[in-house]
């Protein structure tokens, strides 16, 4: 699976906007997110194959593409 992080995100690849994640089955992106040490508070908006979703709602396997996007702040 591809995970895009978006903005600050690539913080937690160590500077890197797309990580590899490798899955055997299919789980849960929550889980996915929690073993990358992304806090769920840090998104802000989550794409799966081109389609908004819900972390904690759905499940992805090895061949789809993730992006995530944090929150936009600025003035």
């Amino acid at each position: 699976m591809r995970v895009y992080l978006g903005g600050y995100l690539s913080f937690f690849s160590a500077g890197q906007a797309w990580v590899e994640v490798r899955l055997k089955e299919p789980v849960r992106l929550s889980d996915v997110l929690g073993r990358l040490g992304i806090p769920p508070g840090e998104i802000y908006l989550t794409v799966v194959n081109g389609q908004m979703a819900e972390p904690d709602k759905v499940l992805v396997a090895d061949h789809d593409q993730v992006k995530l996007y944090p929150p936009v702040d600025g003035g």
